[in-house]
């Protein structure tokens, strides 16, 4: 048998060397527990919808403008001291007022809203939010859909790649950008507020916008939306653009969960048209007509109407579309690419979202029978 001889020296210097290494190896995993856990709060910090805001935010733009209101004023100096007649002046004041924009392609295109700019007597600045001045130019807007599209002067800038809005889901991520209150700011970044797409669709009542505003088919969300955040970018979890923000119901005149954004399907139809055409081209259907609802019992029987809610064709223009597809006077308009029609600003706001060359499809009452028309939408002819 061999003997195995221990020197009882070592034996305390074995003990320390094992507690040292332990130790050793324990700092290890712990701080290898401990850079585990940080990476995982840093990865969890640095979410979809913080890489979404870093894409979208450089390209997002404050729009100031100038409204110049002109007052008529007499000077009572005069009228104090002559007791006879006051020396009338014109008195001007400029107004400020502002909204958001964004860039959205290479040529330094800006997407808004026509209300930003409407009745603008000069655009005062366009600011990036590093702090930049753009010098733009109109080039061009459409009020019934409210979209304007200014250009800029200067290329290289940061720009939002627009995504698509006809497949959104309720309950997904929606983040709201622009410049809401900014003339209280000091610096130019834009501010950020982040929802869920609440409604899609959504038709809210004819007369918003005083009745003159194509506000059907919106993309409703309850991310804040305040004043200023007017043409600013509704974006999705990936950074892409899927509506334009354009207006609030509120009792307050601050949010209240109720923002409406245009769907971005349809901007990039108008912004097309203008930036190809310098407008928006208006599309016909070349017929006028009258709600069923508002015309009286008697002329309804002698006029053979026998349908009970519809608008009746009062006027039609014989180079129209609608008449060489074969609608006449007297027929009662029901439905207009399946959608029902009870009154005249029903025809027009379905007209309003439609571009020349779409496909129309007619359904009218003639005489107790039920006839389909079908052609294409025409640009306004000139009178």
């Amino acid at each position: 048998m061999a003997l195995i001889e221990t020197d009882s020296m070592n034996k305390p210097r074995d003990a320390w060397q094992v507690f040292f290494t332990g130790a050793f190896l324990g700092f290890l995993v712990l701080g290898s527990l401990l850079g585990h856990a940080q990476v995982s709060i840093d990865a969890s910090r640095k979410n979809a919808l913080v890489t979404a805001i870093e894409k979208v935010s450089p390209a997002v733009v404050t729009i100031n403008v100038v409204h110049i209101e002109r007052e008529r004023m007499v000077e009572p100096f005069f009228d104090e001291f002559w007791g006879l007649f006051g020396v009338p002046y014109e008195r001007r004041r400029a107004v400020e007022s502002l909204g958001s924009g964004f860039i959205f392609d290479a040529q330094g295109h800006i997407l808004t809203n026509y209300h930003v700019l409407q009745g603008a007597d000069q655009i005062a600045s366009v600011v990036l939010p590093d702090g930049r001045t753009v010098d733009v130019e109109m080039a061009g807007a459409d009020e019934r859909t409210d979209i304007a599209v200014l250009r800029a002067k200067e290329e290289g800038l940061p720009y939002i790649p627009l995504g698509r809005s006809d497949d959104l889901m309720i309950g997904e991520w929606a983040i709201a950008i622009g410049n809401p209150f900014g003339n209280l700011m000091r610096d130019p970044q834009p501010s950020v507020s982040v929802g869920v797409i609440s409604a899609n669709h959504r038709r809210v009542s004819r007369e918003v916008g005083g009745g003159d505003r194509l506000y059907q088919d919106l993309i409703q969300t309850d991310a804040a939306i305040n004043p200023g955040n007017s043409g600013g970018p509704l974006v999705n979890a990936k950074g892409e653009v899927v509506g334009v923000n354009t207006i609030i119901f509120s009792s307050s005149g601050g949010s209240q969960g109720l923002g409406f954004a245009i769907p971005v399907d349809r901007v990039k139809r108008v912004a097309g048209e203008i930036i190809k055409y310098g407008k928006r081209r208006n599309p016909w259907f070349g017929f006028m007509g009258e709600a069923l609802s508002k015309i009286d019992a008697y002329t309804l029987r002698q006029l053979d109407i026998r349908a009970e809610t519809g608008v009746l064709i009062t006027k039609i223009v014989d180079t129209s579309p609608a008449y060489q597809a074969g609608i006449r006077p007297g027929d009662v308009v029901a439905e207009i690419n399946g959608e029902a029609v009870a009154d005249p600003t029903d025809v027009d706001f379905i007209n309003w979202g439609l571009f020349i060359g779409d496909p129309v499809v007619v359904s009218v009452n003639r005489n107790g029978k039920v006839l389909s028309f079908d052609f294409k939408v025409q640009e306004v002819s000139a009178p």
